[in-house]
């Protein structure tokens, strides 16, 4: 009986949410988001409240983001949203997160804070494309380049370098180089040193225009 009254205030913000469900545009996979209008972070989860998760921020890849925490709030009525159940305490993701500028009327029952739109200035995490990859020592699992709607994770599929992805969000890497370092295993040995000489020659290209800029400074 305990129980059942706990879900009660549940079931009534359920019922004041709009009743069609969830439809959105498929967006594509990880290399076909437009990341530039999206905060990307590295984080790891910490714990689950609700709809929402708290995730402790690792590195900021994308946008201004000051804060060590944020709350990431997912499914809930008919939003387009992650289901935040399948990301498990302790784990690790990159994440491309949306800021909550503002609620809708139904957005906030105070009888129910765990379970809702979100607060302003939190985050939201969309499930309309592929907007996270789970982030294991340096790697990231996800669907970076396959083509198929509503398809998140491939298991064939190799784990993609974290320094790769990033040069990627920055603009240094392309699509097509994500693509080949998410090959099955055993076509990939050729490219995981062509990958490696790449970071090295971006590194060793940043250098050369940080120094050039210095000596110019000088002058």
């Amino acid at each position: 009986m305990a129980r059942l009254n706990a879900l009660i205030p549940l079931f009534f913000i359920l019922l004041a949410l709009p009743a069609q469900a969830c439809r959105c545009i498929w967006e594509g996979n990880f290399t076909d988001l437009d990341l530039d209008s999206h905060t990307i972070v590295v984080g790891q989860v910490v714990s689950h409240s609700g709809n929402s998760l708290d995730l402790s921020v690792m590195e900021v890849l994308r946008g201004p983001l000051y804060q060590e925490q944020v709350r990431v709030w997912g499914a809930i009525g008919n939003l387009c949203r992650a289901d935040v159940k399948e990301f498990e305490q302790g784990s690790q993701w990159l994440m491309v997160l949306d800021k909550i500028e503002e609620i809708p009327e139904w957005g906030f029952n105070p009888s129910t804070p765990n379970f809702s739109y979100g607060r302003v200035g939190d985050y939201e995490l969309s499930r309309c494309g592929v907007y996270w990859l789970k982030h294991r020592n340096g790697y990231l699992s996800g669907n970076v380049d396959d083509t198929r709607r509503w398809f998140y994770l491939d298991r064939k599929k190799s784990p993609v370098s974290l320094e790769l992805v990033k040069a990627f969000i920055d603009g240094r890497a392309d699509k097509e180089l994500l693509a080949k370092a998410a090959r099955e295993p055993e076509k990939k040995q050729e490219l995981h040193t062509n990958t490696r000489v790449f970071l090295q020659q971006q590194i060793r290209d940043q250098l050369i225009r940080e120094e050039l800029e210095s000596l110019e400074e000088a002058d």
